[in-house]
């Protein structure tokens, strides 16, 4: 039940002190995810509009609401973002209360049973290998961390089991034996190497390399061609240098009892059959199939990862197919979701869509940016979704491929209600900017011509903004400006009009790659506007994290509160959305981050936001209850809304640390480093310092580390079994 703030204005000014004491008590919002306000694409109703969209997903099945029946759960590379599908009435609904349930999981993930206990354990990339969590689930969903690194024997002795950040390699159980075996490609080589588990009952691991050329085949240095009845002469570990990014799935494609492969490669649309002649553990390819299936073959930039999926009520799994290339930007991001299903008559598998779950949601492509304005004046504020971009078309130049994206604006018109807001989309190109072949358009809105019309002002990746008047907006005609005033960032530009002095006037606040804002003062007269440079460091807000990344990819969005004032919700390459209070009166000072990373109120217990990347945020009053409602798009294309509700205690927050919530000092080091939560509430229980090859050095209980004893040199520090941080040793 959400608490309204319609209270008398004497009433207020009685409660200040206590709200003023109560601010490190509770927190300054309160958010709840939304899964029903109705979004009409066309004629149709979205039955999943705010699952947050896909780029690049990897399935499992997996049961995640312990009713025995097995659920859907995906994970998308370009976010590292958790999807849980609970499959409810004959299909599968998105349930995202169970999201918070998984461990942080990075780059790939695969759920797999590897202890035969009948539930889904997880096989994720850790440090240049391979991390497991254990399913420790009984009434609810629950993992442990088994091992940050699996250790397997090559050659001359255990070292650390190898994996790519940007392979889908196999884990299964390649000799019947019921233990789990893994196929991966070695560091650098073009062969498939088999890891056989001859632990001595499941759930155990003891790998070693069994086969260093298992199916008797290669795979190019610089492209996808492979090379059958190789030879395998090279078997000393040092095999050609080949080129990173491979998906592999085992699957029997033919009925034959036998398991063949499917591979996938960078740069790459298509998905290779390589049938197997021998059998499970002395495989031979001894033929493949570069379109598969041959009746409707793989079209999917790049590097598509199959998976296999049994269906409630299925006698044969489905393939479910998405790109899985490292890049943000070479990748399909639309329809990009193909199921394919097995017809038991034919013997093949048949395309049933391309857009598995993918369509029933806001899906805008790459880079999704929502924005609130009530455009059409009705008193109903409407939503505009930017993106990135959407993929166009792939092509390689200099061996190397180049995709093409090109951005624009939807629009979404309000015919809902001043209590219960409901969105239909009006226009898919608004402005009729796509043809300008752009990327990272973002718009705002407010009169910069001085004739009372909204006009939009849109940024875009090359940092300039882009003035498109309202003649334009509503008739299709007139020239629009692209370098307005000249104003200009050092890239992605991501403005917003907001009278932020308080002078009646809206000031130009832009956001940029970078992750600071620079300021731009009305000082226009006479309904005419101009903008006065002030600063590029507004507030001294800058939302980079180098843990994660160079860049900061900064969104702004000022929101002017009626008992707080004016306060910044700011979205960020790495995801989180920051939030800055202390802005009225001192915008020649510091901002205070009051919330590092927003949290939403889950099951009665406020937890941070995880919606992936580059996230984009909108506020606004969309119900009617005096309480703002939060928009938050990601990466992926997509946009979760989350209507505002009580504020929660911060001290009920679910302990979750992150690389980014935690203060690592001194670092450099010369011995001694500290550790401390961002938040009080929450604990650093151990610390760990490990060597670049992920060989454990020291370990301790608590919130400090010693390194005096080690040489000069770079080290991982990892934070209570999951998190890691370069510390450099001097």
């Amino acid at each position: 039940m959400k608490t309204h703030r319609l209270f008398p204005l004497w009433l207020w000014c009685c409660l200040l002190p206590f709200f003023a004491n109560a601010q490190s008590e509770l927190f300054d919002f309160g958010f709840t995810r939304d899964l029903n306000v109705p979004v009409f694409y066309v004629s149709d109703t979205l039955s999943q509009p705010w699952s947050g969209g896909m780029n690049s997903v990897f399935f499992s099945s997996i049961d995640i609401n312990q009713d025995n029946i097995r659920d859907l759960v995906a994970f998308e590379k370009h976010g590292n973002r958790i999807l849980p599908f609970v499959w409810q009435n004959g299909r599968h609904r998105y349930a995202p209360q169970y999201a918070h349930c998984f461990p942080a999981l990075h780059d790939w993930a695969i759920f797999k049973d590897y202890d035969g206990d009948g539930k889904s354990d997880i096989f994720t990339y850790g440090l240049a290998g391979i991390r497991i969590f254990h399913n420790t689930a009984t009434s609810s969903l629950s993992f442990d961390l088994v091992t940050d690194q699996l250790p397997a024997w090559y050659y001359n002795g255990y070292v650390n089991l190898y994996a790519s950040p940007d392979d889908y390699l196999v884990v299964d159980d390649i000799d019947g034996d019921g233990l789990t075996d893994v196929l991966n490609f070695w560091v650098l080589g073009k062969y498939v190497h088999y890891l056989r588990n001859y632990a001595d009952a499941p759930g155990h691991f003891d790998m070693r390399l069994e086969e260093s050329c298992w199916g008797h085949f290669s795979e190019a240095d610089d492209n996808n061609t492979i090379t059958l009845f190789t030879d395998c002469s090279d078997k000393s570990g040092d095999e050609p240098l080949r080129h990173t990014g491979s998906s592999m799935l085992r699957v029997d494609v033919d009925g034959d009892g036998i398991h063949d492969l499917l591979v996938g490669d960078v740069d790459s649309p298509h998905l290779i059959y390589l049938h197997n002649g021998g059998s499970d553990v002395d495989a031979h390819m001894d033929m493949q199939d570069t379109l598969f299936p041959a009746n409707a073959p793989v079209v999917l930039y790049s590097m598509p990862a199959p998976a296999q999926v049994l269906f409630p009520g299925q006698s044969h799994p489905s393939l479910i197919i998405s790109p899985s290339d490292p890049s943000l930007i070479k990748s399909q991001d639309w329809q990009s979701v193909w199921r394919y299903d097995y017809d038991t008559l034919l013997h093949q598998y048949t395309l049933v869509q391309k857009d598995f779950l993918q369509g029933e949601m806001i899906d805008v492509g790459s880079g999704c940016r929502p924005v609130l304005y009530d455009w059409d004046g009705d008193g109903l504020t409407d939503l505009f979704l930017a993106n990135y971009g959407q993929f166009d078309s792939a092509r390689v130049v200099n061996g190397f491929l180049v995709s093409d994206f090109s951005s624009s604006i939807q629009y979404y018109h309000n015919e809902g209600s001043a209590t219960q807001p409901a969105f239909r989309l009006a226009d898919t190109d608004f402005g009729h900017l796509r043809a300008l072949n752009l990327q990272a358009l973002h718009p705002t809105f407010g009169d910069l011509t001085g004739d009372g019309l909204a006009d939009m002002l849109c940024g875009n990746k090359e940092g300039s903004l882009i003035l498109v008047p309202h003649q334009r907006l509503t008739t299709g005609s007139g020239d629009i400006e692209t370098h307005y005033l000249n104003i200009a960032t050092d890239g992605f530009s991501t403005p917003q009009l907001f009278d932020l002095d308080g002078d009646g006037r809206n000031d130009l606040l832009i956001g940029n790659r970078r992750g600071l804002i620079s300021y731009h003062r009305n000082i226009g007269t006479c309904g005419m506007t101009d903008f006065e440079h002030i600063t590029d460091t507004l507030g001294q807000v800058d939302v980079r994290d180098f843990d994660e990344s160079y860049f900061g990819h900064s969104v702004p969005c000022f929101y002017r509160d009626p008992l707080l004032g004016t306060v910044l919700f700011c979205g960020c390459e790495s995801g989180h959305v920051r939030y800055y209070t202390h802005i009225d009166g001192n915008l020649d000072g510091t901002f205070t981050l009051a919330e590092h990373s927003l949290a939403e109120t889950v099951e009665g217990r406020p937890v941070r936001l995880r919606e992936g990347i580059r996230t984009g945020v909108a506020i606004g009053m969309l119900d009617g209850d005096e309480l703002p409602d939060l928009l938050v798009g990601n990466y992926a294309g997509g946009v979760a809304y989350f209507a505002g509700s009580e504020r929660m205690p911060h001290g009920t927050r679910v302990p979750d640390i992150g690389q980014a919530d935690v203060q690592v000092f001194p670092n450099p080091t010369t011995g001694l480093v500290h550790c401390s939560p961002i938040l009080p509430e929450e604990r650093i229980h151990t610390l760990e310092i490990h060597d670049l090859s992920g060989r454990p050095l020291l370990h301790t209980s608590g919130d400090s580390i010693d390194l005096s004893a080690l040489a000069d040199g770079l080290y991982i520090l990892v934070i209570n079994h999951q998190f890691r941080l370069k510390i450099i040793k001097q």
